[in-house]
């Protein structure tokens, strides 16, 4: 996954095509041509401009849900690894084994 989702936009000066970032591509919103060095608006009444806003639009929308099914792994991750237990339940626990085997082998006997 790239960091940023990149949209072709295409100069009304020059008709260069270049790549721009999804997240600065906004209707009424300025880009500068690499080309022509030339900065101008994204004008929504073009044709070819609301293509590239509606690609923006589709791929930011992209982004954020890959980024949302990343952070769902994320918050997959298992919690803190158990206390350790106590001497004293550590010793009641032997305790306990300790009878159950006595019983047991009287039981045998």
């Amino acid at each position: 996954m790239t960091t940023y989702a990149l949209v072709s936009v295409g100069c009304p000066h020059c008709s260069g095509q270049f790549l721009e970032n999804a997240k600065l591509v906004r209707p009424d919103g300025d880009a500068w041509c690499p080309h022509c060095e030339k900065l101008f608006t994204l004008d929504p009444g073009n044709l070819a401009t609301r293509r590239t806003l509606a690609e923006a639009k589709a791929a930011r929308r992209r982004r954020k849900e890959r980024l949302t099914e990343l952070r769902a792994t994320w918050s997959d991750v298992p919690a803190a690894p158990p206390k350790p237990m106590l001497m004293g339940d550590v010793l009641r626990a032997l305790d306990e084994l300790l009878d159950r085997l006595d019983g047991l082998t009287h039981k045998r006997s």
